[in-house]
């Protein structure tokens, strides 16, 4: 049985905690905030037995064998780095860490503390991103793909007061491609490998940061194009466009809620999912770690890895900086 220490009271925690409810070998035992009252309250609502304000205390507490990092995007690797150590199997949540250095460090840790860390990728594990893949021979030779995650965030207004949200911060890793696009590439990895090339256009805030922008990802016979803002908001739709037909996936890559097969007649070719999409992935995690199933756990890295690599170079096509990118390795 995982029993998982939840880092953080926030909206993903909820969405965390609702989705245990569903997971066989799975529950949420202990919850993390530096403000011991909103660690109390969160714990009272969800009926969690315990309630921390000291991260190195939850770490010491013998009833938790695994951790769960909901915090802001920086935070990720230090908060990991410091569960491994402990010998906690750790969940992250997207994006992974803020780059590579990170990426190979809290790995390299895994490794040698004899745990297993994973990323909430989501996309992977939902049922209909088989249902697309196993569709696509049908459509090949793939031509043209495009995505689109748009979500006007309710911190913008924030923003436009003067204010400067995490998720908008160099200091927390933040933008549009960290928030919306990484599920973007997760899926577009998943299906294809890694792209030949990319180049990121983006629309820089005051900062580095990208309120919004356009990834162009290079493949051998095809271009895609991921499109995400958090200013401005559309009907969401994946499209995979094959020279034999198309695939229309609605509304984003985080969900994968309908697709629809188009080979003359356009035909609902969706799959089942019954869960909110964290479920699958907390699923999948379970079996893994309760198989020690190490080759699994690696493949798994290894596409977080690509996806992580895919991320970088994006950031750096457009000029994109977090303070992270300048941080001394451990």
């Amino acid at each position: 049985m995982l029993k998982v220490g939840l880092l953080g009271t926030g909206n993903i925690s909820e969405l965390f905690v609702q989705a245990t409810k569903h997971v066989d070998g799975m529950e949420a035992t202990a919850v993390f905030n530096r403000d011991q009252h909103k660690a109390n309250v969160f714990a009272d609502q969800h009926r969690i037995k315990f309630a921390y304000n000291d991260y190195n205390a939850m770490l010491n507490d013998p009833h938790i064998n695994c951790i769960y990092i909901g915090l802001p995007n920086s935070m990720h690797f230090d908060y990991a780095i410091k569960a491994l150590k402990a010998g906690k199997v750790t969940i992250v949540e997207k994006p992974f860490v803020s780059n590579l250095t990170e990426f190979d460090e809290v790995v390299k840790t895994a490794e040698e503390n004899d745990t297993m860390i994973f990323e909430m990728t989501r996309t992977m594990e939902l049922p209909n991103f088989k249902t697309i893949k196993d569709n696509l021979e049908l459509i090949l030779p793939v031509r043209l793909v495009t995505i689109n995650f748009s979500q006007y965030s309710r911190r913008y207004n924030d923003l436009l007061a003067g204010k400067m949200p995490n998720v908008f911060s160099e200091e927390f890793s933040g933008g549009a491609l960290m928030d919306l696009g990484v599920y973007g590439v997760h899926l577009m990895i998943g299906l294809f490998g890694k792209p030949r090339g990319l180049m990121y256009v983006a629309n820089h805030l005051s900062n580095s940061v990208d309120i919004s922008g356009t990834l162009i990802m290079k493949y051998k016979s095809f271009i895609a194009s991921l499109a995400q803002s958090k200013n401005s908001k559309c009907d969401n739709r994946i499209t995979i466009q094959g020279e034999r037909g198309t695939i229309y996936v609605t509304p984003t890559a985080s969900i994968l809620g309908k697709v629809e097969l188009d080979m003359a007649d356009r035909t609902d070719i969706s799959a089942i999912q019954e869960h909110e999409s964290m479920v699958y992935t907390l699923a999948k995690v379970v079996g893994v770690v309760e198989r020690n199933d190490t080759a699994m756990a690696k493949l798994m890295l290894a596409h977080s890895r690509d996806v992580m690599e895919v991320l970088e170079k994006a950031r750096k096509s457009a000029g994109i900086t977090f303070l992270a990118d300048n941080k001394k390795k451990l």
